[in-house]
């Protein structure tokens, strides 16, 4: 995996002790299988130890039920949220829909706001439309609004088969342009904060970046190498 910029690390960065990072998300398979896959790999390559990165239990669907699900979350040894080094939610804008679905810019913007003032701190992973517009930009810079189900589109055609919200395999499929999304996403993120534009109305825009950055950047150089083959490895045919 190539090395990252120091100017992306973040400024937490610590690469030689175990880290214990949770998270909860939105949707019950996207997300979690993309983030998965890389947890799987950073532990293959001993960034992270089996037992420190965990999920709180999937319950809601609403950004700010998400982040109950965060905070309401105990594990075996009865560390809460608290105990852990890193705490994130990843939610959608999902703007409500005439047929149904999607939710209200009330429960978006109550997420954010609640997330920053807990005690410590709640990051927020969030995308706008979806989580899928993290995905497009590894393969383009869009700085034009957009509705989910063009992204979908959108990349389906960059990949040149249809994309399923299923699919098990998009980190590893994803990754050779891993750097370029990050750079994407980084450069909407950068010219929305500068134009004080808000998460609700920054369409497209996404902080995945930051948390995938973060997790890259708990890696020492060796295990960077690590993770790059175990990658390549992965996306062998059978």
């Amino acid at each position: 995996m190539a090395a990252f910029p120091p100017e992306w690390w973040p400024p937490n960065r610590q690469c030689h002790r175990t880290v214990s990072p949770e998270y909860a998300c939105e949707g019950e398979k996207t997300e979690r299988y993309y983030f998965e896959t890389l947890f799987d790999l950073l532990k293959k390559a001993r960034a992270l130890t089996k037992t420190s990165c965990v999920f709180a239990p999937h319950q809601h669907t609403n950004p700010t039920g998400v982040l109950a699900d965060l905070i309401a979350f105990q594990d075996d040894a009865k560390r809460t949220y608290k105990d852990y080094d890193h705490r994130w939610i990843v939610i959608d804008r999902d703007e409500e829909r005439c047929g149904g679905g999607g939710h209200t810019l009330q429960d978006f913007n109550d997420a954010i706001s609640r997330a920053a003032s807990k005690k410590p701190k709640v990051e927020v992973a969030w995308s706008n439309p979806s989580f899928e517009i993290w995905y497009l930009l590894h393969f383009q810079y869009q700085n034009t609004a957009i509705e989910r189900d063009q992204v979908n589109t959108c990349l389906s055609r960059a990949l040149m088969t249809i994309y399923e919200k299923n699919d098990q395999t998009m980190y590893s499929r994803l990754q050779p342009k891993l750097i370029d999304a990050i750079r994407n996403a980084k450069r909407l993120h950068d010219e929305a904060k500068e134009a004080g534009t808000l998460p609700a109305a920054t369409n497209p825009g996404t902080r995945v970046y930051e948390l995938v950055n973060m997790l890259l950047s708990l890696q020492t150089p060796l295990q960077q190498a690590e993770t790059l083959q175990l990658t390549e490895i992965d996306q062998k045919p059978a």
